[in-house]
């Protein structure tokens, strides 16, 4: 939204709110003040640009004027106003995750793993990728597991079902499934893409329906993930564990996945085909009675 005046004020000021040592709280600012502060920063520099100086000042407004203004107004604002808010506002949800109970803490977790599933990628899997990513600087490490194995499942599902009814996949989308299992069991989401485009109601459905049980069941069974790491293989370099509990709540969500893909796209094509029977029958009518 800034540009390039907005990188080093946005980078500062979030670095400070993120120092909980200066800022005199139990945690930094986190992910939520990553997120206001760079927002406020990009509107705040977006509209500084438009100022208009004299000819001897104006080519200093984006190299000078414009990062130490930034960085002063939200320096302060940082220091004294949204760095000790945001960071409050971090301790009440870390305070939370630690203690909420556990009906509360699998409606949560099938809350993320159903967002993770949704848009396959897109800003709905982002936000819910996002949160649980950075608990992990806190040294809550469950939630991440989610992603671990929630962002495998929609292409590798997708592929496999390919295998198992094929009559329900064009010769394309056949052609993609080695590639899409491959692709998606190093945790890259988005292979699953062209498979929901083609059946959006049905793929999107079965996704998110397993991903948020394969949420619940990687909380209920205590598995953790260290960092980001190669999807499957996580297991076997020490990303997560337990690596038994991580590869069953995969063949769990994975099964139901698939099941669900073909269940739902078989009525959703039967109902697409006599739809299309009825518009062919409508037709042969109309041209009769003309």
């Amino acid at each position: 939204m800034g540009d390039k005046p907005a990188f080093a004020p946005a980078f500062l000021v979030t670095y400070l709110a993120n120092d909980n040592t200066m800022l005199g709280t139990q945690s930094g600012a986190g992910f939520l003040g990553a997120v206001v502060l760079g927002l406020g920063v990009g509107y705040f520099v977006k509209y500084f640009r438009k100022v208009k100086l004299g000819k001897a000042l104006q080519p200093l407004l984006g190299s000078m004027i414009i990062p130490f203004v930034t960085l002063f107004v939200f320096g302060i604002l940082t220091y004294y106003v949204l760095g000790p808010l945001m960071g409050g506002m971090m301790d009440g949800m870390l305070h939370f995750l630690n203690t909420i109970p556990p009906s509360m803490k699998f409606g949560a977790a099938f809350l993320v793993g159903a967002m993770l599933a949704f848009d396959m990628g897109g800003p709905i899997n982002k936000t819910a990728w996002f949160f649980c990513f950075a608990l992990l600087d806190k040294g809550i490490y469950d939630w991440y597991a989610i992603v671990g194995v929630v962002a495998l499942m929609p292409p590798m599902a997708a592929g496999i079902s390919t295998f198992i009814a094929p009559r329900l996949f064009t010769k394309q989308e056949k052609g993609a499934a080695i590639s899409s299992i491959i692709v998606g069991a190093t945790v890259a989401t988005e292979p699953a893409i062209p498979y929901a485009l083609a059946a959006p109601l049905p793929m999107i459905t079965a996704n998110t329906i397993s991903g948020g049980i394969a949420g619940v069941l990687t909380i209920m069974f205590g598995v953790e993930r260290l960092a980001p790491g190669i999807g499957i293989f996580d297991p076997l370099i020490g990303l997560m564990s337990p690596w038994y509990w991580f590869y069953l709540a995969l063949f769990i969500g994975l099964a139901l996945n698939i099941f669900l893909i073909i269940t739902l796209k078989s009525i959703w094509a039967k109902r697409k085909e006599a739809k299309l029977n009825d518009e062919e029958r409508l037709t042969e009518t109309t041209g009769d009675s003309i």
